[in-house]
């Protein structure tokens, strides 16, 4: 029994590591940011919030505010979107990316 938990174990601990080090926060420089539509930059907060990196939060904020805008205003289209994401997920081709 012994022989099955080590590789069990030890694919189990790469796994975690694994998962760790691609679990790192996510950054868009300000050009990147600047050029993507109000509604992306919405939808980016919305969807990746939690992997953002902290400076790309304040950036997407800041963004947001110099164009005078909030993301309130763009409820019905991330609706839509996520919806239309969902729907991809649960009934579109999986083999067909």
């Amino acid at each position: 029994m012994t022989k099955t938990v080590f590789p069990r174990v030890a694919l189990t601990l790469v796994s975690a590591i694994a998962a760790a080090l691609l679990a790192g926060c996510v950054s868009y420089s300000p050009s990147q940011l600047s050029a993507m539509s109000n509604v992306d930059l919405c939808e980016l907060r919305e969807a990746q919030g939690m992997n953002l990196s902290n400076d790309t939060k304040r950036a997407v904020e800041g963004e947001l505010q110099r164009r005078n805008d909030r993301c309130s205003n763009h409820a019905a289209v991330l609706a839509q979107r996520r919806e239309a994401f969902l729907y991809r997920e649960m009934y579109g081709k999986h083999d067909n990316p």
